[in-house]
């Protein structure tokens, strides 16, 4: 059998094995685009960890300057300015 001068493609016997080869070839590139989808995955989900503690740390921090800003001594300072003031009696409802 001479590989390297082609003439193992013009016998009889490659006609047998065609469809194999062909099914060979499809499951390769099947492989192939397999690991090229997953590895595309695996970066968006590494990007997307990233991205969510990074919001996360944010939204933490934001909780936290709401709650400090939203506290009852400082919200009277900020209104004080405004003419409003804490009441000091309580009142019912009815």
């Amino acid at each position: 059998m001479n590989i390297l001068g082609g003439s193992f493609l013009t016998r009889e016997d490659l006609s047998k094995i065609f469809p194999f080869l062909v099914y060979l070839t499809v499951l390769l590139m099947l492989i192939i685009t397999n690991a090229y989808i997953a590895e595309s995955t695996s970066r968006a989900i590494k990007k997307n960890t990233l991205l969510l503690r990074d919001l996360r740390v944010e939204y933490i921090y934001a909780k936290s300057a709401y709650t400090q800003e939203s506290t009852q001594t400082i919200l009277i300072d900020k209104l004080a300015g405004e003419g409003l003031k804490e009441s000091l009696e309580t009142r019912i409802v009815k």
